[in-house]
């Protein structure tokens, strides 16, 4: 069941890609299955280390480098789920 940590962090998300990183996505289409790289949002190496660092400065974590491709694989919902995870954490 989603907490309002998961919602905070989802919204977040789906505003960063969205807005502040202007995407050609429609966030309406969005959902936690929605894969981050190919196939989904198509971010790419660039966008998701600017991804990254916008939620470690969003969320006050830290995300090692060798993460960021693995992020990349990730779905909506996975990456809601491993920043929530960080957290808690930290």
């Amino acid at each position: 069941m989603p907490t309002a940590q998961d919602a905070d962090v989802r919204e977040f998300i789906l505003t960063t890609l969205t807005t502040e990183m202007n995407l050609p996505v429609d966030r309406e289409s969005l959902t936690d299955d929605s894969p981050v790289g190919a196939g989904g949002i198509d971010l790419e190496s660039l966008s998701l280390v600017e991804l990254t660092l916008r939620l470690e400065r969003q969320f006050q974590i830290r995300i090692p480098d060798t993460d960021i491709e693995a992020i990349g694989a990730m779905t909506v919902g996975q990456l809601v789920a491993d920043i929530v995870r960080r957290r808690t954490e930290k």
